[in-house]
């Protein structure tokens, strides 16, 4: 079960950390795999609908702006479902229990606004206020960058002091870890993973940073 399936040098494999685990995304399916409470691990797998994996994906711009849909909604469900195992929430089937539609989009809505807001908005505003003070206009642009820098190292340095977000990063260098493992062809066990970087270049942070 461990063993890789055959690499095909034309597929990659993505995924993000959800809380105490990961979720994978392939070529068709989704997984993810989510350390229970009490122990055990609880994976959930889906097939891709054809908005994750159509022509339109091939079309420069729109393949950009489909990515960053599919980057969005799919790890807010990954991590709506860990959630809801790491809180033993579970229906009548001992299944965990379904995010309500409702709130689930509306969740999506106040992050995508508030991470808007705090990454982008903030440092336009603030290079506008140098504009009208007759800065140069390199040196506008450096304080932006840097202002944006600035604020999405010092945001996750501040989250990486609560345990749990500590955790997650953590989790996030194990996905990378068994990428890399699977890319080489070795077994997905701990033996053979753990000799892997936990950097990936792959990694969607580097998307923020650009």
């Amino acid at each position: 079960m461990n063993e890789p399936p055959p690499i095909r040098p034309d597929v990659y494999y993505g995924g993000q950390a959800v809380m105490e685990g990961v979720m994978i995304r392939g070529p068709e399916h989704m997984a993810v795999a989510v350390r229970h409470p009490k122990g055990h691990i609880v994976r959930h797998s889906e097939k891709l609908t054809g908005l994750y994996t159509g022509r339109a994906r091939k079309i420069p711009l729109l393949r950009g702006v489909l990515i960053l849909w599919e980057t969005l909604s799919l790890g807010m469900r990954a991590l709506s479902f860990s959630s809801r195992v790491v809180m033993e929430e579970d229906d009548e089937e001992g299944q965990p229990a379904e995010f309500p539609e409702k709130l689930f989009w509306g969740t999506m809505a106040i992050a995508i606004v508030f991470a808007i807001g705090i990454f982008f908005a903030a440092p336009i505003l603030l290079a506008n206020l140098l504009s009208y003070a007759d800065f140069p206009h390199w040196s506008i642009v450096l304080v932006e960058g840097v202002v944006r820098l600035g604020m999405f190292v010092g945001y996750i340095a501040l989250i990486s002091l609560m345990p749990e977000i500590r955790r997650v990063f953590q989790y996030h260098g194990a996905e990378h870890m068994t990428i890399h493992a699977y890319e080489a062809g070795d077994p997905l066990t701990p033996e053979h993973i753990r000799k892997y970087p936990k950097e990936h270049a792959r990694c969607g942070t580097s998307f923020l940073l650009v």
